[in-house]
């Protein structure tokens, strides 16, 4: 029978889908010259699972490839896809109502007197992704994200779509193992009723096709009308379902398009579904190209710097701005006072295990390599800014690291640049790079503010322009300071900002060791999560590496291994050396977590 409108070829159309097989339909639409029939459901989606270009949208998705918002190909190795839950069928007040939301402005919190559009996810939907992650008990890095790392809107919207994925991925995991497998193990004699629940899938496989079907899963089957038998049974001929609701259109702000770049192009599949399953990482952005000048500067620790009047010699200077975590290479006879923090009243007092450990670590230069750790600082030196040549510069230099700070933390923990400044380039930073455009310039001072400029990108720049539009107050760490008073800013404040810079530096130059020294840890997403983990149990914060808008530490069980009390900080120290004990060469005895003797001290 002609179906005008429909289809080009002869079919039986029957009333009744009750003795259909796997070869018969229960409706059947055309696109193009393909046919897309199903035995089991009353509708074909529109099929976009042809050669597609998988990019991130205005709401953080895949689009019309996202096999978490429509119907993709069939593919063995993704089989439990075909289980991921349909939007519809999960309305408020269901708990997975949430790995459908879209994040607006109004959800994206702010800090007050931030300098910039860093913020966290409101708490109400925090809570909403934490009762869902009760039930499946994962995501757990992906929620701290959203709950406490300060993020630019941009990255929250990828960030919200990221966790949906792995929760709607780790439900769709569930369902294949409690419900489908068993069936696909023993399939039923007869077909057994559909799960609308499920998303289903598209396949051209006849025999994956007659599987589903009498598994219950939603199949439809794309063929060309020459393989059309004849004698097929059709209930009802309909047109194609189109996403409507699925967003395909790009990321703008402000009405300015800033489109995510394509991160596969290629036939839907295995690896289509492969890219959408991975993490974001900020790879979804576009970093800022190093010019060849910035690349040779990168690798110069010092240089004559902005402040030609200045009453120190440069020798003090890079004396005073030399610690353990940087020494220069240009050491003197003994090599032990380029090791060392000086010792002034700004400057936090180390805890006593560490100065322990330090009195006894070998500082031979020769352990001491650029080759595989950038040399540069992932925050400006401590030291910095205690060694300034006035009152007006120091004031100068706090105002510029306040204002950039919670972008700065962002870009570092989101999608780090290749390189980070050396201490000469966070002195030019904080000392104000001027954003006017100039003439080039073959001076190192040039070099070193063209380069630094480069790696932190204009946004960070552009916020560090010393007095220049900056406002009577600012707040750092829930507290309000007067600008005004940072020319001589209390004590107090100066320790907590200093320790919290050491905390930050020592956090994230842990991380790139790890990183490099570990690397066979850091390769599959399974592993990762299992050292990111541990590398996060090492702080006594929930938000992981991250310190931006918690208030300072206080209670004793806040401070982790600075703890005085041993009972406290032991957990905290067996992590850390849990971590050391993958590194090569490491003693043997850190494999083996330390116990207490019964009068507060640690046995190993």
């Amino acid at each position: 029978m002609l179906f005008g409108w429909s289809l080009s070829f002869e079919t039986n159309q029957v009333k009744s889908s009750a003795n259909l097989t796997s070869l018969d339909v229960r409706v059947v639409a055309c696109q193009g010259s393909w046919v897309i029939t199903s035995p089991n459901v009353d509708f074909v989606p529109e099929p976009h699972i042809f050669d597609k270009e998988l990019c991130c949208q205005a709401d953080g998705r895949f689009g019309l490839a996202d096999c978490f918002q429509w119907p993709q190909s069939y593919h063995k190795d993704y089989a439990y896809a075909v289980c991921i839950p349909c939007e519809e069928r999960f309305p408020f007040p269901n708990p997975l109502y949430i790995a459908w939301y879209m994040p607006t402005p109004a959800d994206f919190v702010i800090p007050a007197g931030s300098s910039f559009q860093v913020g966290t996810l409101h708490e109400s939907k925090v809570k909403a992704f934490e009762d869902l992650f009760r039930l499946m008990r994962s995501a757990t890095h992906e929620i701290m994200r959203l709950q406490h790392h300060p993020l630019v809107f941009r990255d929250l919207v990828v960030f919200v779509a990221q966790l949906q994925r792995t929760l709607l991925d780790i439900y769709a995991v569930l369902q294949y193992v409690e419900i489908l497998y068993p069936l696909l193990n023993t399939l039923p004699s007869h077909p057994v009723l559909t799960n609308p629940n499920w998303m289903g899938c598209f396949t051209n496989n006849t025999q994956v096709c007659k599987v589903l079907y009498f598994a219950g899963v939603p199949v439809w089957l794309v063929h060309r009308e020459e393989f059309i038998p004849p004698t097929m049974n059709i209930v009802q001929p309909v047109r194609l379902t189109y996403p409507d609701r699925i967003v395909k259109a790009v990321y703008t702000e402000n009405g300015v398009a800033k489109p995510f770049p394509a991160i596969y192009r290629g036939p839907c599949g295995a690896l289509c579904h492969f890219h959408i399953h991975c993490p974001y990482e900020g790879n979804l952005t576009q970093e800022p190209q190093l010019t060849p000048s910035t690349a040779s500067s990168s690798r110069t620790s010092s240089g004559s710097g902005r402040q030609s009047s200045q009453k120190q010699t440069k020798s003090t200077r890079e004396r005073v701005t030399a610690g353990p975590s940087r020494a220069s290479l240009q050491c003197s006879t003994s090599g032990q006072a380029r090791w060392e923090e000086p010792d002034l009243p700004e400057i936090p007092k180390p805890h006593g295990l560490f100065v322990s450990a330090w009195k006894i670590l070998d500082k031979n230069l020769q352990w001491t390599s650029s080759e595989h750790i950038d040399p540069g600082y992932h925050f400006p030196k401590p030291t910095l800014f205690v060694n300034v040549t006035s009152l007006e510069h120091k004031k100068t230099y706090l105002l510029n690291w306040l204002a950039a700070r919670p972008l700065w933390i962002s870009q570092v923990d989101v999608r780090p640049p290749s390189k980070f400044p050396s201490p000469q380039m966070w002195r030019d930073f904080l000392n104000t790079i001027s954003m006017s455009i100039e003439q080039p310039s073959l001076t190192h001072s040039a070099a070193s503010k063209s380069a630094v400029h480069n790696i932190l990108g204009d946004d960070i720049v552009h916020l560090a322009q010393g007095m220049v539009g900056a406002p009577e107050a600012i707040t750092w760490c829930g507290m309000e300071v007067q600008v005004a008073s940072l020319s001589d800013p209390p004590l107090q404040f100066m320790r907590s900002l200093l320790w919290e810079l050491y905390e930050l530096n020592f956090r994230y130059e842990l991380l790139a060791l790890d990183r490099v020294l570990a690397a066979h840890l850091w390769i599959s997403d399974e592993s990762r999560i299992t050292r990111q983990t541990l590398l996060y149990s090492i702080f006594p914060s929930e938000s992981g590496l991250v310190m931006w808008s918690e208030p300072l530490l206080q209670g004793l069980q806040q401070l982790g291994m600075c703890a005085s009390d041993m009972q406290v900080a032991l957990p905290f120290l067996n992590n850390f050396c849990e971590l050391l004990s993958t590194w090569p060469g490491a003693p043997a005895h850190l494999r083996t977590p330390a116990e207490l003797d019964g009068q507060g001290n640690a046995l190993v």
